[in-house]
């Protein structure tokens, strides 16, 4: 059973410190014609790609508008962490598990530790193996719920691992707790649905 929509919350604004603008005047009449040989592009293309902070990134052949302007914002400011997670979330959504990867542990790495970036790191490695709780993915899972006990996400993952493993005692439980601590970020109606699906398997005739 799929987690609900909404795996990962945004976090809460970082402040965003706006960069000044810096003008680089180019005299063309001192470097000549160099700037227009293939040696000087080749260079400065790589320099280009050297400085962009989303370099290691696998984008598709035509970015959606999402994803432009995510990407727009980045390279605007690359030590915004807040971008660096939807940018994560974005890519989690679209099945691009080590694109996602890359995002949100870069969000991680600005940002310091975190549950819900550390239970979003838990969501991509859970459905990139297939729905499967390896060891990396529970590790992320402690680390989450050892900064946050009531941390959503990485209790809806661990309910979402119960009920594919078919214990649904264990399911109902942890999604009973979500709904009782009455989160902002749990969807209460998909809950419920949840919870009572589970019951009906639990119940059925062996």
């Amino acid at each position: 059973m799929s987690l609900p929509a909404n795996v990962t919350t945004p976090l809460r604004p970082l402040p965003v410190k706006r960069l000044a603008a810096a003008a680089v005047l180019m005299v063309a009449a001192c470097i000549g014609g160099y700037m227009l040989t293939p040696k000087w592009q080749a260079v400065r293309s790589e320099q280009q790609r050297l400085a962009d902070p989303l370099r290691d990134f696998t984008n598709p052949q035509t970015p959606e508008a999402q994803l432009s302007r995510l990407q727009e914002k980045i390279r605007a400011n690359p030590q915004d962490s807040e971008q660096w997670a939807r940018l994560g979330e974005y890519y989690l959504y679209r099945n691009a598990y080590d694109n996602a990867l890359l995002a949100y542990r870069q969000a991680l790495r600005l940002r310091g530790d975190n549950a819900q970036l550390f239970a979003a790191l838990a969501t991509v490695l859970y459905y990139q193996s297939g729905q499967h709780m390896t060891p990396a993915t529970r590790e992320m899972v402690n680390k989450a719920l050892a900064l946050d006990a009531t941390e959503v996400t990485a209790q809806m993952l661990l309910a979402a691992d119960a009920f594919m493993q078919a214990d649904y005692a264990r399911a109902v439980s942890l999604w009973q707790t979500l709904l009782d601590a009455n989160s902002p970020r749990v969807n209460r109606a998909q809950l419920v649905e949840a919870i009572n699906l589970a019951k009906l398997l639990q119940n059925r005739p062996k």
